[in-house]
């Protein structure tokens, strides 16, 4: 190879590298985080207490399966910034990449792959050496670990569903990132192991078809269903921005604290004790 040559491909390499990691920038920056929009929060949050109320009452660990009726829906960012939002309440929150096919989950937590799921189910490590912690999310997580060439007979295993149990004696929540239910078994096989499902659809993209074939291949496993969740909705075509923009000016209406809204509850009593003053002056 001559020199020339070898430039081009040190910088070949060198654009792949950069375009991975703007990727990744890209994938973490839609995380549920303390500067992520005030309508993506509200939003979030509205979902996990519709989640609460849909589950059963009582104690022990509660066992969510995340899937969407298509390819590109939006599901493992869904699920990851429920998991986010739940931790958020103090909750002892586990996430676990099940989708052994096409895994995403450890590039948004920016985390090695390595040690996960299939090698837990597999007998190669242990479930202490496939638990990650994610401290600035406040959870942790299990990876997918090495891709399998058997990913639905591993996931519909009885390793699996005793794997969910003894995690169940540990965490509050445990939620769990699927394929596609239309596309793969794995969701609907591991319906049986979880308190319910939630199917993420997106708007303009998922057809009618695409939903009513992933509830009949849910129902086929008698998995409970806990509804719906919309992603992507075009927040003007709904008055949702100005709605928004309305609350954030009362002092961070919404939010965990009162002094992140536009101005602070005392910055309105400053205003007012100026204006009572210019008045007395008059």
């Amino acid at each position: 190879m001559s020199i020339l040559d070898m430039i081009k491909d040190f910088n070949v390499k060198k654009a792949n590298m950069r375009e991975n990691d703007d990727s990744a920038q890209v994938r973490s920056s839609t995380l549920l985080t303390d500067c992520t929009d005030f309508i993506a929060k509200e939003a979030y949050k509205t979902a996990r207490t519709n989640i609460r109320f849909s589950l059963s009452a009582g104690k022990g660990c509660k066992k969510i399966i995340f899937t969407s009726a298509s390819p590109g829906e939006g599901k493992t960012t869904t699920c990851l910034n429920l998991a986010i939002a739940f931790a958020q309440t103090n909750a002892k929150v586990l996430i676990i990449d099940a989708d052994l096919r096409k895994p995403r989950l450890y590039r948004h937590l920016l985390i090695e792959r390595e040690n996960g799921l299939s090698d837990l189910l597999c007998g190669l490590i242990e479930v202490k050496d496939a638990i990650k912690h994610c401290e600035r999310h406040n959870l942790d997580c299990i990876t997918s670990g090495q891709i399998p060439p058997n990913p639905a007979e591993l996931l519909s295993s009885k390793e699996f569903e005793l794997l969910l149990e003894e995690l169940g004696t540990i965490y509050d929540y445990i939620f769990v990132d699927t394929p596609p239910v239309t596309v793969v078994t794995e969701a609907a096989a591991m319906a049986k192991c979880a308190s319910g499902v939630v199917l993420v659809v997106r708007q303009n993209s998922t057809i009618h078809e695409s939903i009513e074939r992933a509830l009949s291949n849910l129902e086929m496993t008698n998995a409970k269903v806990l509804g719906f969740i919309l992603n992507g909705v075009d927040e003007g075509a709904y008055g949702y921005k100005v709605y928004g923009q309305k609350y954030r000016r009362y002092g961070g209406y919404g939010d965990d604290s009162y002094d992140t809204g536009a101005y602070t509850y005392g910055d309105k009593s400053r205003r007012r004790k100026s204006k009572e003053s210019k008045k007395s002056t008059k």
